[in-house]
């Protein structure tokens, strides 16, 4: 099937966290704000986007709420978490409908399947309105993340609920948040199950950048031949320090080239590119030193990485995590392991 070029825009946003409020109703109460401002941002998007394209647009990592700071996994889902789809996602899925768009997001979300958990969940909705991509966090920091009872996750969804990649007419999209972008396996198992583009709602330093944000995304689009669309957080309203998330949302090609970038923090739609997956696939199909997909040699790696455990998985199969506490008492002992094996040196 011929991909016809489509339009991506990166929706910055500011985003207004439900911390500083106790009740669901008040959280909703600033969910439902946001909301109205983003059909608002949608309209004006798709209205200055000319020439009969298909348009994708694309909301920062948890931009409906913020993130859980001092909160409980308890608290956090009574308060913040919501179902996707849901009611929440109901007002993105009439908007794809009545624009004609592909809307990418990221939320908290609560999953009935998983009593007592909740996933920082990346979503994709189509221009018919269906949820047709979710991608729960695996690589989280203080949140709970399906590899805290892998066996069981991967037995309930398999690689493909796992890792999902759709295909549509855009071309074999797939997403991951944030900070995963700093894990060049996360891009790697997208590029492994088919995807052209991925999608990379994030929350990050933006142009305040000192621990490598920005060279990563470049590094994964260029690395795996694919095209990014990573729209990050204009600022967090209510939060602690706000002013730590900067903005600076870009659109990468495959050759880690940028086409076009917010350029710093504020609310901004002005991050939009032409994405070419009929190009793409011909550029894939040269052969020769720019083709590194062509000489992937995962065989020599898959030894390592078999042998290899740091975080170790399972760690919340029976009872789900409920505190940033238990999480730091793990990675402190992952630490001490690495170290007493000479493999993460201690100063």
């Amino acid at each position: 099937m011929t991909i016809k070029p489509w339009r991506a825009h990166c929706i910055q946003t500011l985003n207004y966290v439900v911390n500083d409020v106790s009740t669901r109703e008040d959280a909703q109460a600033i969910v439902q704000k946001s909301l109205d401002r983003w059909e608002k941002l949608i309209a004006s998007t798709v209205g200055r986007s000319q020439g009969g394209m298909r348009n994708l647009v694309l909301f920062p990592e948890f931009a409906l709420t913020g993130f859980p700071i001092q909160e409980t996994a308890a608290e956090w889902i009574e308060k913040a978490c919501i179902q996707i789809p849901g009611p929440e996602t109901e007002r993105l899925q009439k908007m794809a409908q009545q624009y004609g768009i592909f809307i990418g997001a990221n939320a908290y979300e609560y999953d009935p399947q998983w009593p007592g958990r909740y996933f920082n969940c990346c979503f994709l909705i189509d221009p018919s309105g269906d949820v047709i991509l979710k991608y729960k966090r695996v690589n989280t920091v203080h949140s709970p993340s399906p590899h805290d009872f892998m066996d069981r996750y991967f037995d309930h969804y398999g690689i493909e609920g796992a890792f999902p990649v759709v295909k549509t007419e855009l071309g074999n999209i797939g997403m991951f948040p944030c900070g995963e972008i700093m894990y060049p396996e996360a891009a790697r198992v997208l590029l492994m199950r088919g995807a052209e583009v991925i999608l990379h709602p994030t929350s990050d330093h933006g142009v305040g950048d000192f621990i490598g944000w920005e060279q990563c995304k470049r590094a994964r689009a260029a690395e795996n031949m694919v095209y990014l669309v990573s729209t990050n957080s204009g600022g967090m309203m209510g939060s602690p320090a706000g002013g730590n998330i900067m903005g600076n949302s870009k659109i990468i090609d495959y050759n880690g080239l940028v086409l076009s970038n917010t350029g710093g923090p504020g609310e901004s739609n002005r991050a939009s590119a032409i994405i070419d997956v009929q190009t793409l696939r011909m550029v894939r199909q040269e052969l020769g030193p720019l083709n590194r997909i062509a000489r992937q040699r995962t065989e020599m790696y898959m030894r390592v990485f078999n042998e290899a455990s740091f975080y170790p998985p399972n760690s919340f199969v029976d009872k789900p995590m409920g505190s940033k506490a238990e999480v730091n008492g793990i990675q402190r002992a992952t630490m001490d392991r690495l170290a007493a094996k000479g493999i993460i040196p201690l100063p």
